[in-house]
């Protein structure tokens, strides 16, 4: 929902909570294909809430708590690790809402996550980073369409990247859409934090980029009111990050 034109009218809200896993033992580190000699997982639990403020303006918020485990291959030694990751807070503006909607946004997220100095594992970046995109879209008899592209600043000598979103979604039935979506990261510049930042892991490396593939399921039980949505993402020519799909369920209210 954030990534799209459209914004939600005054005094009406949208919470999303949801869960997502990645499970891996394999990775792209610097380009480099490499075998783990443990198995991971990286579970989120989040909420995301989108709020009216005026008929053009909307707040954001996601909160994420993660877990995050490990299983030594050799002697099946297990460690875990849990806490807050990087939160994010944004605001969306509409600025046209004619046939195709415009819309320019911004979201800031704080170095909120946590790194355990004995297990090196972290629950999010070390850094700050501001989002600033535009968002563009529109919609035809049972289809919806739209793009997002935004450039990702973050401090501590991480890199900056340039974000790209689509996705296209097609209304099957009165309750349920099928969703295509793809998303990537690009770097635009290689900074020092890969090499020097000793809070990293391998959950949240510097440098990540990737050209996400999804297909989602929507359906929403009572019209305007509660829903589900489910989702499944691969990616291609990826670096820095797991070398496997991610699965995301959650629950929704509109109120």
């Amino acid at each position: 929902m954030t990534q799209s034109p459209w914004t939600k009218e005054k005094g009406k809200a949208y919470i999303q909570l949801g869960a997502s896993g990645i499970f891996f033992y394999k990775a792209r580190i610097n380009g480099d294909k490499v075998t783990l000699g443990e198995d991971f997982s990286d579970i989120t639990v989040q909420s995301y809430t989108e709020y009216g403020i005026t008929n053009k303006l909307e707040a954001q918020a996601v909160l994420p708590y993660k877990f995050l485990y490990s299983k030594n291959k050799a002697s099946s030694t297990t460690n875990n690790y849990n806490n807050l990751g990087n939160i994010t807070l944004g605001l969306k503006y509409l600025l046209s809402d004619k046939k195709w909607k415009l819309s320019a946004g911004v979201q800031y997220s704080p170095k909120t996550s946590s790194y355990d100095n004995n297990l090196g594992f972290s629950t999010g970046f070390n850094a700050h980073t501001v989002l600033p995109y535009i968002t563009f879209g529109s919609s035809k008899g049972k289809w919806y369409y739209f793009g997002n592209i935004g450039y990702g600043y973050l401090n501590n000598n991480y890199s900056d990247y340039l974000r790209l979103v689509l996705e296209a979604g097609y209304k099957f039935s009165e309750k349920g859409y099928l969703i295509f979506a793809v998303d990537t990261r690009n770097i635009i510049n290689k900074e020092a934090a890969f090499l020097n930042d000793t809070k990293q892991s391998i959950f949240y490396l510097d440098q990540q980029n990737y050209y996400g593939v999804g297909l989602k399921l929507n359906y929403e039980f009572k019209k305007d009111n509660f829903g589900v949505n489910s989702s499944v993402f691969g990616g291609i020519d990826n670096n820095n990050v797991a070398l496997a799909p991610s699965f995301n369920l959650g629950v929704y209210l509109k109120l």
